[in-house]
């Protein structure tokens, strides 16, 4: 046997070594140009869903309501959320196309939840949608309302509209879902000094009003 033959052996060896790594970092690097992608099509659609909710967004903000691009620009999950979410919002100030929007911003919603089942967000998101759909108390928004309290019983920036659509619909809450709205209001209250004021304003005169108070007097002594 030629004496060169382990040397080539081994150099094919460490050739096949070497594609395999480069094909590694080639998936490597594919996959991070894709998550950042992705993050930067979910910030995009966060600053125009703040900037619609001002009353500041852009013709090229409002772009992304059109329901083609539900076809021609699917999103990542968080940035379908907010396109929902804007979308409902728009329903409710452009009673013409109401119906079309809140068609596109449901299954914008669906599309999140359908790769997060579990997501409280999602689920205040789907409330608002049927609220908008088929009124605040019907069947459809208690049940997401409930959905998204089960998710996540406690939620830093949509727990004062969870909280003032579940005091307005009280009496049709089941008994879990109104102790989570009362556990939440009290977390609220108790957050910062600042708060606290603001949190029992959100349900004041309400049946929660005294179930939060006792809730926090239990809490501090």
């Amino acid at each position: 046997m030629p004496i060169t033959a382990p040397s080539k052996r081994t150099s094919a060896a460490a050739r096949a070594v070497n594609a395999l790594a480069l094909a590694a970092l080639g998936g490597a690097l594919i996959f991070t140009i894709s998550v950042v992608r992705d993050e930067s099509r979910v910030v995009r659609m966060r600053d125009a869903s703040i900037r619609q909710a001002a009353g500041l967004a852009t013709s090229d903000d409002l772009r992304v309501l059109d329901p083609s691009t539900s076809r021609t620009e699917p999103l990542p999950a968080r940035a379908a959320l907010l396109r929902g979410v804007m979308r409902a919002r728009e329903a409710s100030s452009d009673p013409a196309h109401a119906r079309v929007l809140l068609v596109e911003a449901r299954r914008d919603v669906a599309q999140a939840l359908a790769t997060r089942p579990i997501w409280g967000e999602a689920e205040v998101a789907r409330a608002y949608v049927e609220l908008l759909d088929h009124g605040p108390e019907s069947p459809q928004a208690i049940a997401a309302l409930a959905a998204s309290y089960r998710a996540a019983p406690f939620l830093r920036d949509s727990a004062p509209w969870r909280i003032r659509f579940g005091v307005a619909v009280w009496p049709r809450l089941d008994a879990q879902t109104q102790d989570r709205l009362v556990s939440e209001t009290a977390w609220l209250a108790e957050a910062s000094g600042r708060t606290y004021a603001y949190a029992l304003g959100l349900v004041a005169g309400s049946p929660a009003e005294p179930l939060v108070r006792s809730r926090l007097s239990s809490s501090s002594s």
